[in-house]
């Protein structure tokens, strides 16, 4: 099959190769690979500023169609459409696992820089990360499921947004888009921000009915904060972009005894006014993928047509076309990127 591999720990070294089709374990679906989204974290991938055990065939937001079984499986048939979550593999006993919190496993197996993941014709992955799809939820709805539910996971399950709250969020890249969402569906008024090369996400925004969208080369997003809250600040702000200048904007947005959400992934340490947390009373809380309960809140919201999720769609390529298909991503001219292999 064909296969989008990276093969070394340069920039460079990433090919569209040959590679062995996969065969199901006992607890495995196989499936034929209909859409998987670029995400930052492949981006870290092709930097090399991201562990990679290659050469390994990454991707890991994906759905597509069960073509076969494992002896062991009997929740899915051939010809089921299903959308698949990660970790591929986790202990199953330390009490992460046990709790229902597979990404906190210490010996957690991610696919996509693990072991291979979705940038290929095929994917065998565990029954456990695999959820049914309406039949009107489109392959294009349902690449997005991934990110979908790492929003839902940190607006809804790990804080709380009530309705009334304004809410900034930082950053309008796909998650961004989607945490901007869900937090409207909870009854929030959302200020959305970005610079200037984010202006066809900001776009994207304003066409999905993000509440207020700012591009803050033209516009200081803290002073709609301000005038929704009467100079109060934002109730509780989530960080999207994973840059530190963002991450110093929403210390400034967040009223004091409010809450911070850092979401966006950071490629290392970074510089930032922690201070604030104290002189503030903040709360901060960390939010790292996602939880059974993501995905089935997530399948529900597909399957209801509350999440606009296709629209955020904005460009398909083949495999081979992956270097365009990475720097549409890089270059913030596209919204999700992904690939029909």
């Amino acid at each position: 099959m064909r296969a989008l591999v990276k093969t070394g720990p340069a920039e460079g070294d990433l090919a569209v190769q040959e590679w062995a089709e996969p065969a199901p374990a006992a607890h495995e679906v196989k499936l034929r690979v209909a859409a998987a989204g670029i995400c930052g974290t492949d981006i870290h991938i092709l930097r090399g500023t991201w562990r990679c055990d290659y050469p390994v065939v990454i991707g890991h937001e994906f759905c597509g169609t069960v073509v076969d079984t494992g002896s062991r499986v009997e929740r899915f048939r051939r010809g089921d459409r299903v959308v698949a979550a990660n970790p591929a593999r986790t202990c199953g006993l330390c009490q992460h696992c046990i709790a229902g919190n597979p990404f906190m496993c210490a010996d957690r197996v991610s696919a996509g820089y693990m072991i291979d993941g979705a940038f290929a014709e095929y994917i065998c992955i565990d029954q456990i990360r695999c959820h049914n799809l309406a039949p009107h939820v489109t392959f294009r709805d349902a690449c997005l499921g991934e990110p979908i539910s790492v929003a839902v996971h940190a607006v809804i399950e790990r804080t709380q947004v009530h309705t009334g709250d304004v809410a900034f969020v930082s950053g309008p890249g796909c998650v961004g888009l989607l945490v901007a969402q869900v937090a409207q569906l909870e009854g929030a008024r959302v200020v959305l921000a970005g610079i200037d090369r984010d202006r066809a996400r900001l776009e994207c925004a304003r066409r999905i009915g993000i509440d207020e969208v700012v591009n803050l080369d033209e516009r200081d997003p803290l002073e709609t904060v301000r005038e929704l809250t009467d100079g109060r600040g934002a109730d509780i702000v989530f960080e999207c972009a994973g840059v530190a200048e963002s991450l110093a904007n929403c210390w400034q947005a967040v009223r004091k005894e409010g809450t911070l959400v850092p979401v966006g992934m950071y490629p290392g340490p970074i510089r930032t006014d922690f201070g604030s947390i104290s002189m503030k009373e903040l709360r901060v809380i960390g939010t790292y993928g996602y939880v059974w309960t993501s995905w089935q809140r997530t399948v529900r919201l597909l399957a209801e047509g509350r999440i606009v999720s296709g629209d955020l769609v904005s460009h398909a390529f083949s495999l081979e076309a992956f270097e365009e298909a990475f720097r549409t991503t890089s270059n913030g001219k596209g919204v999700k990127v992904i690939f029909e292999p």
